[in-house]
């Protein structure tokens, strides 16, 4: 019960016990009152007719003495009146039944009153007549008893309701401070950082208020803090001082995430620049010529490929530049290369005599997630140097046949919509384990896609999911992927978790963000199962309210939401307060980099204590060998997804 309740019902019956007490005074007070007046009144009228009929002269006219009794009592206010002699013979009696019809009978039943019959002699000369008995009238007692008694209720409602308002308004305005005080609880634990800068005036919450302000202050402190070193950690091991662009390293660490990716990013185009002779074009026209011709070559690349989503601009060194773009064809980057041949080109025609020294190539060819780092650094090189070879400025594909794009377009259309309806789209896993001390157990099981072709063999995402994406399909498979795995919880009754990676086209539709919430909110009435969904770095980054949206709709439910692919970006991990995921995962040698000073060899808290504050954990994803997860266990990584921990399994 909240503390506005509580203190509203303890003001509210400690006002209601007053009033009472106060009512039940007053009407007791009333009560004594009618009684007394009621048997004075009697007495009063008894001495008086007693008086009156003592002056009658003839003992014997009892015609007087009854006209007299008459008189009073036809007023109404007694219930009897009786005249009786010495002898206590009644010589005249008038007697009325008591009604009372405009009084409740249940007031006359509670409230009792005693009517007293006064007694008054009366002496006729020097002798004694006889005596005169009245008794008043309880029925005018009850009617005035009850006109009090509901005056003194109206005046209790009446009352009670005015001081409840204002205790209601009082209450309002002092414990305001107190909700504000709660929705900054609230909001730490949802890992947002909010300074109350309204103050309350009652000491014990300005206490509280400035208690809470440094201590969010002292969180988002560490926060800001931790991503600014990252970032320029980041910077300082991944960018090329002279361009500013990713080095070989960032490559090395990045790349495996697209080559082993299950989504979209496992296939897609490459191309590498090579320049010859530049240790000749530093020495003999000096280095702010190779600064300017590498700067403005850097900046080309930029303007050509940076247009395209989850492009990597890398220079590998001095004289060689390394392009990933993910989703893409070679006839669609073809054209552009040619433009930053064309625009370099022009570019050093205006530098003196820089052609003679400087020879361009370039090569370009595809990528998949069947390609290793060295196989593809290979075949790279292989055709970058028959590039240069032909002459420079020239532009040659390398003439690898990518399998997938043996069918056309409209032909994978209509296989993968088939696949579909045939139910040839299965569902492989692979468990993320949590170690602790020397036992483990299954964290969850990430989801995967897999094509059964027309020959019976189970074809991996990066073999048909980038043309899904192309085709704009791949939303279409997300639902079939939701579908398929809530069918398979509620026919296994299945114990662990699975965790649902969302592409970028799903998240940012809202038709499919309202599906999913109708679908989870009618799971949710049949399975307590946690679900855990994720999105890749480059999705949370570039489709950023979206997936805020995502989390709070799946947190709402009770369910977990992460990070796929993570690294810092250049920006800083600020977009981690928005979305409030409740874990990343992020590639071994990523870690390992971010993690261990490579200079000093000590080992570095930002990254850990940037997700503690905000309540994230980590889980190293591509572990491939013992020595891997040894290294990152020491550097307090407890989270593990790779061949080494578990392999992909078909789903049964």
């Amino acid at each position: 019960m909240s503390l506005f309740k509580q203190m509203a019902i303890m003001l509210s019956l400690f006002l209601g016990v007053i009033l009472a007490l106060v009512m039940v005074l007053n009407f007791k007070s009333a009560t004594e009152f009618v009684q007394n007046q009621l048997y004075t009144d009697a007495k009063n009228t008894a001495h008086s007719l007693g008086l009156s009929i003592s002056k009658v002269a003839d003992p014997s006219d009892v015609s007087s003495m009854e006209t007299m009794i008459n008189a009073i009592f036809d007023s109404g206010y007694y219930e009897r009146i009786r005249l009786v002699d010495i002898e206590g013979k009644v010589i005249y009696d008038r007697e009325n039944d008591v009604r009372v019809h405009d009084v409740p009978q249940w007031f006359i039943q509670q409230v009792a009153i005693r009517n007293v019959t006064v007694k008054s002699d009366i002496m006729i000369g020097w002798n004694r007549f006889g005596s005169l008995e009245v008794s008043g009238h309880t029925g005018h007692a009850y009617r005035q008893l009850y006109i009090t008694f509901m005056d003194l209720v109206k005046t209790f409602l009446v009352v009670g309701s005015m001081v409840l308002a204002l205790l209601y308004l009082l209450l309002s305005l002092s414990l305001k401070s107190l909700v504000r005080i709660r929705n900054q609880a609230r909001a730490i634990i949802d890992n947002e950082f909010i300074i109350e800068k309204k103050i309350p005036f009652t000491t014990e919450f300005r206490s509280v208020t400035v208690a809470m302000n440094a201590m969010v202050a002292k969180v988002k402190d560490i926060f800001d803090r931790e991503n600014e070193t990252l970032r320029r950690y980041q910077e300082l091991l991944y960018k090329d001082p002279e361009t500013k662009l990713y080095n070989r390293r960032y490559l090395a660490a990045k790349l495996p995430d697209y080559l082993q990716s299950h989504t979209s990013l496992s296939s897609g185009v490459y191309a590498i620049f090579s320049f010859d002779e530049i240790e000749r074009l530093k020495r003999e026209l000096g280095y702010q010529q190779d600064c300017f011709l590498m700067k403005e070559f850097a900046n080309e690349l930029i303007a050509q490929m940076g247009v395209f989503h989850h492009t990597l601009i890398i220079r590998l060194n001095e004289s060689d530049f390394f392009v990933v773009i993910p989703e893409s064809e070679v006839y669609v980057i073809h054209p552009l290369l040619d433009n930053v041949m064309n625009v370099i080109h022009h570019k050093m025609e205006e530098i003196d005599s820089i052609l003679s020294y400087v020879v361009l190539g370039c090569g370009i060819g595809t990528y998949s997630e069947r390609d290793t780092l060295k196989s593809l650094f290979s075949r790279a090189d292989h055709i970058v140097i028959e590039a240069k070879q032909k002459g420079s400025f020239t532009v040659e594909v390398c003439q690898k046949e990518d399998e997938s794009l043996i069918l056309g377009r409209e032909e994978w259309r209509t296989e993968l919509l088939r696949s579909l309806e045939e139910s040839r789209i299965l569902l492989a896993v692979q468990n993320v384990e949590e170690e602790k001390s020397a036992a483990s157990n299954v964290l969850h099981q990430e989801v995967f896609l897999r094509l059964l072709d027309h020959e019976g063999n189970i074809q991996t995402a990066g073999y048909f999911i980038p043309i899904a994406t192309s085709l704009g399909l791949i939303d279409m498979l997300d639902r079939y992927m939701i579908n398929e795995v809530l069918k398979y919880i509620k026919k296994y009754q299945c114990t662990t978790p699975f965790a649902l990676n969302l592409s970028s086209d799903f998240v940012k539709k809202y038709t499919n963000i309202q599906w999913l919430k109708e679908t989870l909110k009618i799971f949710r009435n049949q399975s307590d199962l946690v679900l855990w969904f994720e999105v890749s770095n480059t999705t949370a980054l570039h489709e950023l309210e979206a997936v805020s949206a995502i989390s709070t709709m799946v947190k709402s439910f009770g369910y977990r939401f992460g990070i796929d692919h993570f690294t810092i970006p250049e920006e800083g991990a600020h977009y981690l307060q928005k979305i409030r995921p409740d874990y990343v995962k992020s590639n071994a040698e990523y870690l390992c980099d971010m993690m261990i000073d490579q200079e000093s060899g000590n080992v570095r808290e930002s990254l850990n204590n940037l997700t503690k504050s905000l309540g994230i954990s980590i889980v190293a994803i591509m572990i491939e060998n013992s020595e891997q997860m040894e290294a990152l266990k020491n550097l307090g990584i407890t989270k593990f997804q790779g061949s080494f921990v578990a392999p992909v399994v078909m789903l049964k």
